[in-house]
């Protein structure tokens, strides 16, 4: 039998989810429905169990969309939010932490 995931979405995420435009929504909108198939399919985050990333380009700018699978419970996947590269992830462990509490 197949785990059946919902997804949970961050404030941070949905707030930067209103300011993309509809092409990045499509190309997250896509890499979602992956996620939803298998959320295992991604590469892990560096240092947790549970945290994947997925590589993204809007607007010629390389991110991550990161998620949380188990997260806040067995049937939940968190979407996390966006996340630059260059910008080492900061704001990640910020989330990740109020998502835990």
């Amino acid at each position: 039998m197949a785990l059946r995931f919902e997804f949970k979405f961050t404030d941070y995420f949905l707030e930067q989810w209103k300011n993309l435009d509809n092409k990045a929504k499509r190309i997250i909108e896509d890499k979602l429905k992956l996620i939803k198939q298998n959320p295992f399919r991604y590469e892990k985050h560096e240092g947790y169990k549970f945290v994947f990333k997925v590589k993204i380009s809007i607007k010629s700018e390389y991110s991550r969309l990161m998620y949380a699978v188990f997260m806040p419970d067995a049937k939940h996947i968190a979407i996390l939010g966006i996340f630059d590269r260059k910008a080492e992830y900061k704001d990640f462990e910020r989330i990740f932490k109020d998502l835990r509490k």
